[in-house]
């Protein structure tokens, strides 16, 4: 065992951020922290690394563990280039192959019979021996491998201190994985990492067979290299084995076993307590009702499984199909500067398609999706549109979002036929509740300027969204919604995303920009690893296979029925749970208890409120799955 947290609790002030934690570490482990935004992750990872005490509880390390440590945005301050920072990991390995070639030097001054000569001989075996040992021939080949694999190599003449946040991130990220430390804790290490660095590191880990601590938002990056995954969640940290796939099956059964027997208790405790009410004033029952009385003090209460936050409810819709194509790109060129983006590109986009632009970092993709969405008349002829298109734009920087408006105005302003109901209420559908829609735009968080930005999309009648990194600041629940409602949108789509899994789940098509060419391949992102690992890439020429978006007046009456219907059991909803509620309350109010009849009138109101809900739920859910 590398490592043993034990009853571990850590406060600041009143703020409990987890208690009662106990967790261990093997050699080997490769274990994925996730939770949402604020849970407390990151100040895990500090309390385990030794930078962040705890208020109870102990960690325990093995002797002589080596720990590396990648913080986020770490601030990576060094006055050598980054070639010879990455080479002060090899500080003995340098000085062995100094020392060698400095005492064959000698050796070749010396007489070969002399007793000198014997005694630097035997000093230059013992030198050679142990630079085999530490492989300190090879420092620099391992050097120039990790920031050829990190996409580096044209930075590694460059100064440290003047590298960019990301960059800095980044060369901390080359140095510790040199540095090889028996348990390296990373903080979201895939931030500024494009698709083929990714594969690259998921590669070297893999093959390193590293002991690994890492929060992350990246799923795929947790499929690939996780055994286990530990989450943070409502104070408290729950360990499983298996990847983010297999978690996600064991946290929903393990939820659903803890339901069922909390459900049970319930039952079994209204029984009870039923049975004592009715009983314990009979002179025949008392003693019956008393025993009871004591087995419901007794009892080990079961915790209601803990209530997720619940996740925002994306919907993206429209009333009107566009033409068969409609995004045509013919023949057009995008420049940076002295830079050809694009030379001469041809992309086309059929209806209903959902495509994925992909490439490495700074190759112009975000251009590209600006340039398309700006529908401006210089692009006359090379950008062309179909009939009846109207187009989405989400912009990753969210640069149409305005700073000093509050976040109720900026929905409002941009769909001024809305009733300031309608946009409170589509506000709230992604979490931005009561306490968010008066704050200024600037005070939000970066998720929930995505969430809004997202939220003025759904305000639209558009049936070709183009998306900029949508995923971006959102946390993992509000990703697999966004995932979901993708999924479910009959409409046009082109969006870019460094989220594999999230390109994995919803793109059917996938279009790389590289060396200023497009390449279209079908599929999702695993048919187009798998192509490209193969060397068999689709020619543009070679379009996706058309996917059927047809739908005739009978199917779109029906789904029209449907969609209304779903908001009316949404409605439904909201008001039996708040009904539920408040008969919950008036359960454990003193006037209510003390008084038999109107305890049974509330209970029996009670259990018709509940059945019903469970009822309009079935039917809710079952209409979302058509």
């Amino acid at each position: 065992m590398l490592l043993e947290v034990k009853s571990a609790q850590l406060r600041y002030g009143e703020v409990t951020v987890f208690s009662n934690v106990d967790l261990d570490v093997n050699e080997g482990d490769r274990i994925g922290i996730v939770g949402s935004n604020g849970a407390g992750k990151s100040s895990l990872l500090n309390c385990i690394a030794g930078d962040l005490p705890l208020f109870d509880g102990s960690i325990v390390r093995r002797n002589g563990l080596t720990v590396g440590y990648l913080r986020q945005n770490c601030d990576f301050v060094s006055s050598n280039t980054l070639f010879d920072e990455m080479m002060t990991v090899f500080a003995r390995q340098t000085a062995l192959t100094e020392q060698i070639k400095e005492v064959s030097d000698l050796m070749s001054k010396q007489d070969p019979d002399g007793q000198r000569y014997r005694a630097l001989a035997d000093k230059y075996q013992r030198l050679i021996a142990e630079a085999d040992a530490t492989d300190a021939y090879n420092s620099e080949v391992k050097v120039r491998t990790v920031l050829n694999g990190m996409g580096m190599s044209e930075q590694s003449r460059q100064i440290v201190s003047t590298l960019s946040g990301g960059e800095k991130t980044k060369a901390a990220l080359c140095k510790l994985l040199l540095g090889e430390p028996e348990l390296m804790i990373l903080d979201e290490p895939t931030n500024h990492l494009d698709y083929k660095t990714l594969d690259w590191l998921e590669n070297f880990l893999s093959e390193k067979k590293s002991t690994l601590l890492v929060v992350s938002h990246d799923r795929y990056f947790l499929d690939r290299l996780c055994n286990g995954i530990w989450e943070v969640s409502h104070g408290s940290v729950t360990a499983y084995r298996g990847n983010y796939t297999k978690y996600k099956q064991l946290r929903a059964e393990r939820q659903k076993s803890q339901l069922a027997a909390y459900e049970k208790q319930q039952r079994e405790i209204a029984k009870l307590t039923d049975y004592v009410a009715r009983n314990k004033a009979r002179a025949s029952t008392a003693d019956m009702a008393k025993s009871r009385e004591k087995a419901l003090e007794r009892m080990t209460r079961t915790e209601a499984p803990s209530a997720d936050d619940r996740p925002p409810r994306f919907d993206f819709s429209y009333t009107s199909e566009p033409s068969e194509f409609p995004v045509t790109v013919k023949g057009l060129t995008l420049n940076y500067g002295d830079k050809t983006l694009l030379d001469q590109g041809e992309l086309q986009i059929r209806r209903g398609q959902k495509m994925a632009l992909l490439g490495l970092n700074g190759v112009g993709k975000s251009t590209l999706i600006r340039r398309i969405a700006a529908q401006d008349a210089h692009d006359f002829g090379k950008i062309v549109f179909g009939k009846n298109v109207r187009i989405g734009y989400y912009d990753q920087e969210n640069l149409n979002l305005d700073g000093n408006l509050r976040t109720l105005d900026q929905l409002w302003f941009d769909n001024v036929r809305m009733s300031q109901t309608e946009v409170r209420a589509l506000l709230a559908r992604v979490t931005l509740g009561a306490e968010d829609v008066n704050k200024l735009v600037r005070e939000l968080s970066g998720g929930e300027r995505a969430k809004l930005g997202l939220a003025m999309l759904m305000a639209k009648d558009c049936n070709v969204l183009l998306l900029d990194e949508p995923t971006n600041h959102l946390d993992l629940p509000s990703r697999e919604a966004l995932e979901d409602a993708l999924k479910a949108y009959a409409g046009t789509l082109l969006f870019v995303s460094h989220d594999r899994y999230f390109v994995n789940s919803v793109a059917d098509c996938v279009a790389e920009l590289s060396d200023g060419k497009l390449a279209v391949y079908e599929g999702n992102y695993d048919d187009f690893l798998s192509r490209k690992n193969s060397g068999g890439a689709t020619p543009v020429e070679q379009r996706c296979k058309p996917v059927g978006t047809y739908r005739n007046a009978r199917r779109r009456a029906e789904e029209t029925n449907r969609a209304r219907r779903l908001k009316q059991l949404e409605e439904q909803i909201t008001e039996l749970e708040r009904q539920s509620a408040e008969l919950n309350e008036q359960l454990y109010s003193p006037q209510i208890v003390s008084d038999y009849s109107k305890l049974s009138q509330v209970t029996e109101k009670l259990a018709s409120v509940q059945t019903l809900l469970e009822q309009t739920l079935s039917e809710w859910e079952k209409l979302g799955e058509e």
